[in-house]
């Protein structure tokens, strides 16, 4: 039988500062689970070992096996992230012996003085951020920026970053959880346990250099795409619609992940209908080459894939 569109469950993880929303995990114990027609109940993992190349293209599989690459998140706080920082590939594995995170924010709620964390606003070096970790001014190296919904923020391994309290945001990313604490607001312990840092390690990999653009906001493409982050471990574009449109996925050799941000609409193809709301995500098999979405009313999804 053939692949169709998948709805796969999500996990919802507490943390200190807010909620994390996992989509698409694949990771330990971890793992999303087709929601819909005759693959239900089946999980990620079950879907690789048995379609492969069909599920997430060949090259991709090629590249990453029986490991889905991506993991798609919402995280919405009530208190401030620590200020952290993500190892690329080579170091993760040579230390942790899994991949390294790039990843991207595309801000789906903010309150009007909401900020966040992206990157130095100023060329710096490891010494002057470790004296400034120890007089407590790390702040005043950092670019603290207001966002709104609809911001785009660029994330690649090594760039300093941290949500804010009163924030949601959908989250593209590489399949790891590897993260590297400079700061963490001198937070009292939850539970009878501190939470570690990682100064060091996380000066080994930051980026110093002065970030000039923290933030973008994409121009909007009525009824098509327009690209709000590329890399070599994942495309997102964002597609905006009000009317039926049909999108031709032959050339990718991926599989397409969408994530509802705004409005909702009906996703269809090889026969099977899935319906999206805000927050929702739909896995799109490699094997898929044409799907059509129709809106209810308008609406805007990110469309996520390995390059």
């Amino acid at each position: 039988m053939n692949l169709y569109p998948l709805k796969l469950s999500r996990i919802t993880i507490p943390k200190i500062w807010g909620e994390e929303i996992w989509h698409m995990v694949q990771m330990g114990d971890r793992l999303s689970v087709v929601e819909n027609g005759y693959l239900a109940e089946n999980d990620l993992t079950d879907l690789l070992e048995v379609y492969m190349g069909e599920l997430v293209g060949d090259h991709v599989y090629e590249r990453f096996g029986n490991y889905f690459p991506l993991l798609l998140k919402i995280i919405n706080t009530t208190d401030d992230l620590s200020i952290q920082v993500h190892p690329d590939n080579e170091v993760a594995l040579q230390n942790h012996q899994c991949y390294g995170k790039s990843e991207m924010w595309y801000v789906l709620d903010a309150k009007s003085d909401t900020t966040l964390i992206s990157g130095f606003n100023q060329d710096t070096d490891a010494d002057s951020v470790r004296t400034s970790l120890a007089e407590g001014n790390l702040l005043n190296y950092l670019n603290v920026v207001r966002v709104q919904h609809g911001d785009v923020v660029a994330l690649p391994h090594g760039r300093v970053h941290a949500l804010r309290k009163n924030i949601s945001v959908a989250e593209i990313q590489q399949n790891s959880d590897i993260t590297y604490r400079l700061f963490d607001y001198n937070r009292k312990p939850t539970n009878g346990i501190v939470r570690p840092l990682h100064v060091e390690e996380a000066l080994r990999v930051l980026d110093f250099k002065c970030l000039q653009e923290p933030v973008s906001k994409p121009q909007i493409v009525e009824n098509g795409a327009v690209n709000i982050a590329s890399n070599e471990y994942f495309v997102s574009n964002l597609l905006s619609f009000n009317r039926e449109i049909g999108r031709d996925y032959a050339p990718l050799d991926s599989f397409v992940a969408y994530m509802c941000v705004e409005g909702g609409a009906d996703v269809s193809a090889e026969g099977e209908t899935v319906v999206l709301e805000t927050g929702d995500t739909v896995l799109i098999p490699a094997s898929l080459d044409e799907v059509m979405l129709r809106p209810h009313g308008s609406a805007k999804l990110l469309e996520v894939y390995v390059p």
